[in-house]
C-alpha cells in the first residue's frame, strides 16, 4: 500500500501572520516526520510538497488557487505519482 500526504500550500502572503507561518512550517515538518515514521517494508508513505515555490500568483483569492495554481499542484502530484505507477 502507498499513502500520499500533502504538505499544504500557504495562503496569500498578506494573510500569513508570523504565527500562521510558524504553524505552517511546523505542519510541513510533521508531514515529513509522518512519512519517515510510518513507512514500513509493506507500506510506503510519501509526501507531496505543495508549499515550496507556491506564491501569490498561484492564488485566486486568499487561499484558493487559480488555473496556474491548479497546474502547479497537478505537476507536484504527477511527479510523485509517476514514480509509483510505473
Amino acid at each position: 500500500m502507498t499513502i500520499i500526504i500533502e504538505q499544504m500550500a500557504p495562503g496569500r502572503s498578506d494573510i500569513m501572520t508570523t504565527e500562521l507561518t510558524d504553524f505552517f512550517e511546523q505542519m510541513q515538518q510533521e508531514v515529513l516526520n509522518m512519512t519517515t515514521g510510518q513507512t514500513t517494508s509493506t507500506s510506503q508513505v510519501l509526501s507531496v510538497d505543495l508549499f515550496t515555490g507556491f506564491n501569490n500568483d498561484l492564488l485566486a483569492d486568499d487561499v484558493h488557487y487559480n488555473e496556474s495554481g491548479a497546474d502547479f499542484i497537478a505537476n507536484r502530484y504527477y511527479n510523485v505519482l509517476v514514480n509509483i505507477l510505473e
